[in-house]
């Protein structure tokens, strides 16, 4: 990733979210080097110091022409609709998710090469039962995961012609969510299990003691994304869609590690369900640098330190 010495133009979709806040707060402290502009998007009106606030969906033109004018060097789609708010109304899922994504990738290119993160998904592989790798065919189970490997897929055209630069990384389960933004992510109960141990309180979750989990902390998600814009293309393969590394772990493993962390023995009501992931093999990500968190003790502490210090 070459920029000249005025700095990088640096556009963020989905900048007041989970996700996005966590990025955005790397590049203010540095993390991407010198910053020429920063124009953040989301749909909710919020401030930062130092930025450009672009207020609305991307998947509006008015929208995509405020936060792309003139071109940017890097442009971090992490920006979406939850997939449970996709299977609820398709129609806005395709609108956002595929239409909208696909629109604000072209504005990007139109200006010339830039590099291009994009935030898709470990649903993009649906339901497997043998080890998942990046080499597994994608099989999406529903709206949302067909949406996040079709822009996966434009992105590696796009790459492929030299009109863009993309790297595509597929996050696990991120935790701990705020549960101001539970909403619409079936997959919230993994955050609400950190919770839970904290306040000292019963949870109800979607799953059996032995569902097979993927995790990651926020904090090593956020540096994993820095990480995808900063290397440098020379060392890239023409695929550009990575799985990230994450800790890999049954759900009463993580009941476990609470307790020790915690002092409190959680009160699990056990639902059953479909959440229970097969074995993961990260090593293609892990070999350019991509992290995990590490053991499951190592992923509790990060992730109930964080909620402690709210």
């Amino acid at each position: 990733m070459d920029s000249d010495s005025s700095g990088l133009r640096v556009a963020v979709t989905g900048a007041a979210g989970f996700i996005g806040s966590a990025v955005v707060a790397r590049i203010a402290h540095g993390h991407l080097g010198s910053i020429a502009s920063l124009r953040l998007n989301d749909i909710k009106a919020f401030n930062r110091t130092g930025a450009s606030v672009v207020v609305g969906s991307y998947a509006d033109p008015y929208v995509r022409e405020r936060l792309i004018k003139d071109g940017v060097d890097i442009l971090f789609h992490l920006a979406s609709l939850p997939g449970g708010t996709s299977e609820r109304d398709p129609e806005l899922g395709r609108r956002t998710n595929l239409d909208g994504s696909i629109a604000l990738i072209d504005s990007a290119a139109r200006y010339g090469k830039s590099v291009i993160v994009y935030t898709s998904s470990i649903a993009v592989f649906g339901k497997q039962n043998a080890t998942v790798s990046d080499e597994t065919i994608l099989r999406p189970g529903g709206s949302y995961g067909t949406h996040k490997a079709m822009v996966e897929l434009y992105l590696a055209d796009l790459t492929r012609r030299g009109l863009i630069d993309a790297r595509s990384v597929r996050p696990a389960g991120i935790v701990a969510r705020p549960r101001s933004s539970f909403d619409g992510f079936a997959t919230a109960w993994m955050s609400d299990l950190f919770y839970a141990a904290v306040e000292r309180r019963a949870i109800t979750i979607p799953a059996s003691p032995t569902s097979q989990i993927w995790l990651q902390s926020i904090d090593t998600l956020a540096d994993n994304i820095i990480h995808a814009a900063s290397m440098p293309e020379s060392a890239l393969t023409p695929h550009r869609a990575w799985t990230l590394p994450a800790t890999v772990v049954r759900v009463e493993e993580i009941v476990e590690s609470l307790h020790r962390r915690t002092g409190h023995r959680l009160n699990v009501d056990y639902q059953g369900g479909s959440q229970n992931l097969p074995p993961l093999n990260a090593d293609a990500a892990s070999r350019l640098g991509f992290k995990c968190d590490g053991s499951v003790d190592d992923l509790v502490d990060v992730v109930i330190s964080k909620i402690e210090n709210e």
